[in-house]
């Protein structure tokens, strides 16, 4: 009995350290793929960082070969340059490609030439007003394309006030439509709530249909070294054209107090990234 008594017990012993072993090889597994799984991330983390750096390095080398193109010498004359710009103006505004949003719009043929246009005859990073680079320049002649009714563009009379610094003014004629109320001046929709309803719905059918005659400058001011295009400086004089329609002062200044429309001309809601 007492041989029986002992046998039991050590296979008892036995088990014991089997399944103690089996405890210490499961923990050892887990703790082994735990190691596993944090070398995985750290080498996924240092191929994201390389691809980042990749990346970065690409869009480096893109601008500097921008750089360079751009800052190449034009074979235009500023004055060539000026009657480029305005025509390409002047046939962009009836082209339906400013229907499309800005992505869809470079898979269009007519932007696609426009571009190179400006690219042939501005900086890489032509500055108006805030914005800087010619797809920017490019956007906004999207947005009055398609803002307004009918945009026409009329050069009148181009000088060169001194070397480098080419002036054009010109008559830019538009007509507001319900779009433009929506996407230009916001601010007069009316609102059940304002107690300025009545108002803003009388100054809305004042607006609306109505063919406005703005003058317009703009101002190139020539890169010396490159001949291009680094800033262009441009004014749209709105309020002597809504002062004639609307022949009250306050109303004009109701219109225009905030409406999306910069005193560089610059249209609808900008985003500064």
């Amino acid at each position: 009995m007492t041989g029986i008594r002992s046998s039991v017990k050590r296979f008892r012993d036995d088990n014991e350290q089997i399944e103690i072993k089996k405890a210490i090889r499961r923990e050892q597994c887990r703790n082994n793929q735990a190691r596993y799984r944090d070398r995985q991330r750290a080498h996924q983390r240092r191929m994201n960082h390389k691809v980042q750096q990749l990346h970065e390095e690409v869009q480096g080398l893109k601008l500097k070969r921008q750089r360079l193109r751009y800052g190449e010498k034009t074979k235009c004359s500023p004055w060539g340059i000026v009657s480029d710009v305005f025509r390409l103006l002047e046939t962009s505004f009836q082209s339906p490609w400013h229907m499309t949003n800005a992505d869809e719009m470079m898979k269009h043929a007519e932007p696609q030439q426009i571009l190179a246009v400006l690219q042939k005859s501005f900086l890489y990073d032509v500055g108006m007003g805030d914005l800087n680079g010619v797809t920017a320049l490019l956007e906004q002649l999207r947005r009055y394309s398609l803002y307004f009714s009918d945009p026409k563009l009329h050069l009148k009379r181009v000088e060169e006030v001194v070397p480098g610094v080419v002036t054009a003014t010109a008559q830019f004629n538009v007509t507001v439509s319900e779009f433009t109320l929506r996407c230009v001046f916001p601010h007069l929709q009316p609102n059940p709530v304002d107690v300025f309803t009545d108002e803003l719905r009388s100054l809305r059918g004042k607006l609306l249909g109505q063919r406005l005659q703005c003058n317009c400058k703009l101002t190139f001011l020539m890169d010396q070294h490159s001949g291009r295009v680094a800033r262009l400086e441009t004014s749209v004089d709105w309020m002597t054209p809504l002062f004639q329609l609307l022949k009250n002062a306050s109303e004009v200044s109701r219109v225009l107090s905030e409406a999306l429309l910069t005193r560089n001309c610059e249209v609808g809601e900008l985003t500064h990234e």
